[in-house]
């Protein structure tokens, strides 16, 4: 192989792709040519044959330079999945291939969706070497922490494709998390060399951010499994050695994708996480997700992403899911922090030493909300279940019955805290009912609370009939659980309602007509983090995927 030095100038002078910023530049002194295969991650140098798709490509620095034929640049060998954009895999050889990704990444294009230009021509000089000739790899300069097993836990950020919403999910979920006074770690684990998402969760204040051109790809499809799964372990070591408590982790495109569809099936990951947020375009895509994860063992939180845009959708989603949709603010202003809590709570039943959960477990509640107690209102929605459960195994006998001040009154512990109930003097009855040894899902009791609609509540307390073990309730006696849980959330929001008009009223001249709420446009910010293609231009938008 031809091995030829490459001068430092020539090195400092072309335009240097963002994927291969792991790279020492002192270390690129030769160019190698010849009849050599390339392999995923190797360095090259280019020239820009033929401006297509990509006229701009993104530096280490982060700014989207603009690129002129003749112009020459330093990338990755990569494959790239992007059923928006390019279908393409690393060539057989040095021969022309092309740009496929603004961060960097050069290979073979087999497909491009309909919208997409052709993509941008360069001409492989040669891949670019070490003093002794050895081709520079990403795969070198991953970062040194072990691949062993963590025991920091995880949050899931998935969806049902790219552009779904996981990246602004993701970045919501840490500014909730550095709300209760957790340091986070931002980890993104598949996908294809870029800053854009990696500055935006910086930005959200993450303490440690990471992706996978840290752990040694420049992306990783069609990468191994296992090799992807030791990369994420070596990020969340990373993060864990920098004093994180807690990592959300997102997965890039959807849950069809081939390493998606991998990983989350993978036993790892399901027992380090606390729990999935899914992020949806639509109702369809959101049950169907909701489904599998659950299929594959995951603990699915909450919906949240695009399909925030349609209160129709959300609606849909709810009543199909019988999990809340929450907005990117929510998620924000810490909504979920409750559910967290109390799914780190159960996990240290099972680790009883791990300080990350016990941190988690103690944290801040950081949601701020005006009006009813939150937690009495959780606990009143546990009480009538325990009595509908009651009824339900031990017969209408039970339903008259009322808390004596004996040894009949039950205490069922729960995520929320201890919920007192009575139980009857029946002479069949020779222990507690079945129910009260289950796990209660936080995610739908906090769903429930939060319902919007009388179907999506029906769905969210079948789902806890369900999830603690017990036979469906008959029909009627569902329609009448549901009115009455449904009567005590109209009650709760008619209080909070006179609460908010009162606080709005006491705010200064020229506050009160702003009202409290910051979140105007949801629009707006969904967009801006949603990576919305702009036929104009043919180009994503800076937060989007490149």
């Amino acid at each position: 192989m031809p091995v030829s030095t490459i001068q430092r100038g020539r090195v400092k002078k072309a335009k240097r792709a963002f994927a291969t910023r792991r790279v020492a530049a002192s270390h690129m002194r030769t160019l190698v040519t010849g009849p050599i295969q390339p392999a995923a991650g190797d360095l090259l140098l280019a020239r820009v044959e033929e401006l297509g798709n990509h006229s701009r490509v993104e530096l280490i620095s982060g700014r989207k330079a603009i690129m002129f034929p003749g112009d020459e640049i330093i990338l990755c060998y990569g494959n790239r999945y992007a059923p928006d954009q390019f279908e393409a895999v690393v060539g057989p050889d040095l021969g022309q291939c092309d740009l496929v990704a603004a961060g960097g990444i050069a290979a073979c294009e087999l497909s491009r969706h309909a919208r997409m230009q052709p993509p941008t021509r360069i001409v492989p000089l040669g891949l670019i070497g070490d003093k002794f000739g050895r081709r520079l790899n990403v795969w070198d300069y991953k970062v040194g922490s072990d691949d062993l097993r963590p025991s920091l836990p995880i949050v899931l950020s998935l969806g049902t494709s790219m552009n779904a919403g996981k990246t602004l999910t993701a970045t919501s979920l840490v500014r909730g998390l550095k709300k209760a006074g957790l340091k986070v770690a931002a980890l993104k684990i598949t996908g294809t060399g870029s800053g854009g998402d990696t500055w935006i969760v910086k930005d959200a204040g993450a303490d440690v951010v990471l992706d996978f051109t840290d752990a040694g790809f420049a992306t990783t499809y069609l990468a191994p499994i296992g090799l992807i799964e030791k990369g994420a372990f070596r990020l969340l070591n990373h993060a864990a050695e920098n004093g994180c408590d807690v990592a959300v982790i997102e997965i890039a495109d959807g849950l069809q994708q081939k390493e998606t569809s991998e990983l989350i099936l993978a036993e790892s990951f399901r027992s380090m996480a606390l729990g999935a947020v899914f992020a949806s375009y639509d109702a369809m895509g959101a049950k169907c997700g909701v489904d599998t994860l659950r299929a594959a063992g995951h603990k699915v939180l909450a919906i949240s992403g695009r399909i925030g845009r349609s209160p129709l959708g959300v609606r849909e989603a709810e009543e199909a899911t019988g999990l809340h949709v929450y907005s990117p603010w929510e998620l924000q202003d810490g909504a979920l922090t409750p559910i967290l809590r109390a799914r780190a709570s159960e996990e240290l039943t099972k680790w009883k030493v791990n300080p990350y959960l016990r941190r988690i477990a103690e944290s801040s509640d950081a949601a701020v909300t005006i009006g009813h107690d939150r937690a009495r209102l959780r606990i009143d929605i546990l009480e009538k279940l325990a009595h509908e459960l009651v009824v339900a195994e031990l017969g209408e006998d039970a339903r008259g019955a009322s808390r004596p001040a004996s040894d009949n009154t039950a205490t069922w512990h729960t995520p929320f805290g201890c919920v007192f109930f009575a139980l009857p003097e029946l002479p069949a009855r020779r222990s507690n009912p079945a129910f009260m040894s289950a796990h209660v899902p936080a995610e739908l009791v906090e769903a429930a609370m939060l319902a919007k609609t009388p179907g999506a509540l029906k769905a969210s307390l079948g789902g806890l009939v369900q999830a603690l073990g017990c036979p469906p309730l008959s029909a009627p006696q569902m329609s009448s659980f549901v009115s009455e849980v449904w009567s005590t959330l109209e009650a709760a929001a008619d209080r909070n309602q006179r609460l908010f008009e009162t606080a709005n009223s006491n705010l200064p001249n020229g506050l009160a007509d702003q009202g409290l709420s910051a979140h105007d446009d949801l629009d707006a910010m969904t967009l801006n983090f949603s990576g919305v293609f702009n036929e104009a231009t043919d180009q994503h938008s800076p937060f989007g995927r490149a």
